[in-house]
């Protein structure tokens, strides 16, 4: 079997809830993460309030394309968390990727992995 992609799962709990609540945070995070990774943006970055009219359990949740997949956001505010996904099937460094999340959300604890997508015949 050989490494087809990685797929870097993170969790974030205790972010502020206006960073969580901001349209122009999260458009402007996929907007600016594929390059601080040396990725290639495919499309601008697509972002949606959802649920905005039910203030339980509404969030805003974003995605970009980039040249060897995607990555996602979603907010949760009400609960100040939120979940991003890095795929790609070019390699990259988790650990940066990280760095730039805690950076960025500044999330008061943390979950993360990241899973070997293998392409075997």
């Amino acid at each position: 079997m050989e490494q087809f992609g990685k797929h870097l799962i993170f969790d974030g709990f205790g972010v502020n809830r206006d960073k969580l609540s901001s349209f122009d945070y999260v458009f402007n995070f996929l907007n600016k993460l594929p390059i601080k990774i040396k990725m290639k943006k495919l499309t601008t970055p697509y972002v949606v309030i959802a649920n905005s009219k039910q203030k339980i359990n509404w969030g805003i949740s974003g995605f970009i394309m980039i040249q060897t997949s995607h990555i996602s956001c979603h907010t949760w505010p009400e609960k100040n968390y939120l979940s991003i996904d890095v795929y790609s099937c070019k390699d990259f460094n988790e650990k940066n990727i990280l760095d730039i999340l805690k950076n960025y959300w500044q999330p008061k604890k943390i979950k993360w992995k990241v899973l070997s997508r293998n392409y075997c015949i």
